[in-house]
């Protein structure tokens, strides 16, 4: 018997090989080629690591599916192939270089990287996918995370499961390149879903409280209290047009729902208080006044000790309630005061930082005004200087055309012999000018007490003695010739 199971098992292998020979030899070239082409793992370590960055690529990779499922479908069975086959080489480590299997030349860390490329393949199509769908359907998509995040498939299952597949489709037309299609068929899809979204707002958020309404409706509480009861229900109304205007302002919502509970209790609350008005027997009622007046006289006492029973009930109502409001305005008063008292501490505090500015102000203004009187000092100072600068070389320029318009015009010997005198007179009296002029143009030089000054006056005082000396020298010229 085991002889023929084993004659089997061979002729199931020769079909096989036979069957394997017959496949089209172009694909077969080309998964040679593949494998010529993809590189090998020739260590369990390297291989370990490899797995471990696919197994977080390819775990995280479920957001994908939406925008083709085939290619996701692809992907994810290239990538559990490979994850089979790196668990046989994690079991027994030394099957990473053999052969993986009989009909291929391929070792498992090679099968296993040839299986990894296609995942990749089909991953990086789904990113194209990805890219062109969210810019294209970014309403629907934003629309059904939206939906998603109130839940709306635990109210609605059969009307978001349908919500859902057209959703779907969404995308396959848009893989298909027909955008126009894709943006007609979201504006279908955002119509829809807009009606089941505030559909499950109302359930959230208001379907409880008409649950709760129509209990009290069938207790009998509109006849025991029908004006309470009509509040109650306008509240109610009211609720469920704002929440259906506005399902998705939160605050405004958490409000109005607020409200509507605040009149469903007070609704309890009078129809209790009816229910007791209307178990007093043989109209005596003195008990039931008694002890609201007593619960009157208790909020009394704790808020100023008076008693209001010698008058009657709504006076005493009242009583209590200019009580309450005397009470609200002594408050208010202290803590105005305290108010007061930290603005006047914040006043005075800002007057002496205005004072210590002001002071600051008049000490830079009156360092402007000195260093702006210094100013014109030195002007007039440079002014009078340049003055006599100019002066005293006119009259060198003077003195210089005179002389050598004397040595140019050289006189005869009579004329020298009959006017020595007269000339001598002449030049001692042009000395006697110059040093006139000279000592005038000294004096008009006033001295500033300051050290810049003195700098100053001392250098008019050099330049009009080099005058005078070069005066001199001119006398002695002339009484040499």
């Amino acid at each position: 018997m085991k002889q023929y199971f084993k004659i089997a098992v061979v002729a199931s292998a020769l079909m096989s090989v036979v069957g394997c020979q017959s496949t089209n030899e172009e694909a077969t070239a080309v998964e040679q080629t593949s494998e010529i082409n993809t590189p090998v793992v020739s260590t369990f370590e390297a291989l370990q690591k490899q797995y471990n960055f696919d197994k977080t690529v390819f775990d995280s990779a479920a957001e994908f599916k939406i925008y083709s499922e085939d290619s996701y479908s692809l992907m994810m069975d290239e990538w559990n192939e490979a994850k089979e086959i790196y668990l046989e080489v994690e079991q027994e480590p030394a099957l990473i270089n053999e052969e993986y299997s009989m009909f291929s030349s391929g070792s498992y860390s090679a099968k296993y990287i040839a299986l990894i490329k296609n995942a990749n393949l089909q991953l990086d199509k789904l990113k194209t996918y990805k890219n062109k769908a969210d810019t294209v359907l970014s309403d629907a998509i934003a629309q059904m995370n939206y939906m998603q995040s109130i839940d709306v498939a635990k109210y609605y299952p059969q009307d978001f499961s349908s919500l859902y597949n057209q959703y779907k489709a969404l995308f396959v037309t848009v893989i298909e390149e027909d955008i126009a299609e894709a943006q007609t068929e979201q504006a279908e899809f955002l119509t829809k879903a807009k009606v089941i979204e505030i559909d499950t707002s109302l359930t959230i958020h208001v379907k409880p409280l008409e649950k709760e309404f129509s209990q009290l409706t069938q207790k009998g509480f509109k006849a025991i209290a029908p004006i309470s009861y009509g509040q109650t229900k306008a509240e109610l109304d009211k609720t469920k047009k704002a929440v259906q205007a506005n399902n998705r302002d939160q605050d405004l919502i958490a409000d109005v729902v607020a409200k509507t509970r605040f009149q469903l209790d007070h609704l309890k609350n009078m129809a209790a208080e009816v229910k007791l008005l209307k178990a007093v027997k043989n109209g005596q009622f003195e008990q039931s006044v008694l002890e609201f007046e007593n619960k009157l006289l208790s909020i009394s006492q704790a808020i100023n000790g008076d008693d209001y029973r010698d008058q009657p009930l709504r006076m005493q109502t009242t009583e209590i309630l200019s009580a309450v409001q005397q009470m609200h305005a002594i408050n208010n008063t202290a803590d105005l005061e305290k108010k007061i008292k930290e603005l006047n501490s914040e006043i005075e505090t800002l007057n002496g930082t205005i004072e210590k500015q002001t002071d600051a102000r008049a000490n830079v203004q009156k360092q402007v005004l000195v260093l702006t009187q210094q100013l014109e000092r030195n002007d007039n100072l440079i002014n009078n200087l340049n003055s006599v600068i100019a002066t005293y070389k006119a009259k060198e320029d003077a003195e210089k055309a005179t002389v050598n318009k004397e040595a140019n015009e050289a006189p005869s010997d009579a004329e020298k012999q009959t006017s020595p005198a007269l000339e001598t007179d002449h030049a001692q009296e042009m000395v006697k000018e110059e040093r006139t002029i000279a000592t005038t143009d000294n004096t008009e030089v006033v001295p500033v007490e300051s050290t810049e000054t003195k700098v100053e006056s001392a250098a008019i005082e050099t330049t009009a003695n080099e005058t005078s000396e070069q005066v001199k020298t001119t006398d002695t010229d002339i009484e040499a010739k």
